[in-house]
């Protein structure tokens, strides 16, 4: 019987210090966890102090670039309806080239920017597609003069749209970028906007160099300059590899996919956005929502 009894107490004894070792080590994992959990969140702290400094640095250096660049291209415009010398005029219209290649570029690197740092909210207003289309068009109307480009512009609506007005000019100016840039000398351009199925459904196309079919899966993503088969059609103008992961993330912003195509010669690129409420309208037409540039004041006039 001592026997038992001695057996008895030893086992007590290991369990109990085997009770106590495993309440140490697990108030040592809490201890542990609750300063792994406090660094943590000094952590998220600082990445959100980061993201907001980030994002104050973003739009300041938009603000020391945009707002400059902009006087810039409407003094260029009014400089280019001045008549004078050959010589000068071909200068200034070197200057306006020059400096909407700036723009375009800038835009883009600034768009990039505020898609990674999450900064893409929707701006809803009422606005013309047609005004969007044009302004886009006479922004690149360098290029088109240059490969003697036409375009067949069809926009199918019979009223205005509620949509984000900055984020469309950006796919427009991107995907019309691309469409003059790889089109082949003296053919056209075709843009048709419509509506179906309560979606606004773009396209433009044109007949040029195409996408190699095994870089198609690429050509959204970012910094990415796919393939192309190689022919006379280029030009000196080249991208970031920017454009097209820009306009992929702004669809789908405004609830949308962008869809590309392509045969022997023509590339299609292909958009479905979500029609919006009327009710989510933040600004009207007459509040200049299509105005991306200065007005022509008189002041300039006289310049």
């Amino acid at each position: 019987m001592s026997k038992n009894r001695n057996f008895d107490d030893v086992s007590d004894a290991v369990l109990l210090e085997e009770v106590k070792r495993r309440f140490d080590q697990k108030n040592s994992t809490l201890d542990e966890m609750a300063f792994l959990t406090k660094k943590l969140y000094v952590l998220n702290e600082k990445l959100k102090e980061h993201d907001s400094i980030k994002g104050e640095f973003l739009s300041l250096i938009k603000n020391v670039f945009n707002n400059p660049l902009s006087s810039l291209l409407n003094l260029s415009s009014m400089m280019r309806k001045n008549e004078d010398t050959p010589k000068t005029q071909t200068m200034k219209q070197l200057l306006d080239m020059e400096l909407r290649k700036l723009d375009f570029q800038l835009n883009n690197i600034f768009t990039a920017a505020e898609i990674e740092a999450g900064e893409i909210a929707n701006y809803w207003s009422e606005i013309d597609l047609r005004l969007i289309i044009e302004e886009v068009k006479e922004s690149f109307a360098y290029l088109i003069e240059e490969k003697a480009l036409s375009f067949d512009i069809d926009v199918a609506l019979d009223r205005l749209i509620v949509s984000d007005a900055k984020k469309l000019h950006t796919i427009f100016s991107n995907l019309i970028s691309n469409a003059c840039e790889y089109s082949f000398p003296r053919t056209h351009v075709g843009i048709k906007a419509y509506i179906r199925d309560e979606s606004l459904c773009i396209s433009v196309s044109n007949v040029g160099d195409v996408i190699s079919k095994e870089y198609k899966k690429e050509i959204f993503s970012r910094f990415k300059k796919v393939g192309v088969r190689e022919s006379k059609a280029r030009t000196s103008v080249d991208g970031l590899g920017l454009g097209l992961s820009i306009v992929s993330s702004l669809a789908e912003s405004l609830d949308g996919e962008v869809e590309y195509s392509s045969t022997e010669e023509e590339t299609k690129f292909s958009i479905c956005l979500k029609l919006q409420d009327q009710d989510k309208a933040e600004a009207l037409m007459s509040e200049s929502a299509n105005e991306f540039m200065f007005d022509d004041t008189q002041e300039m006039k006289e310049f």
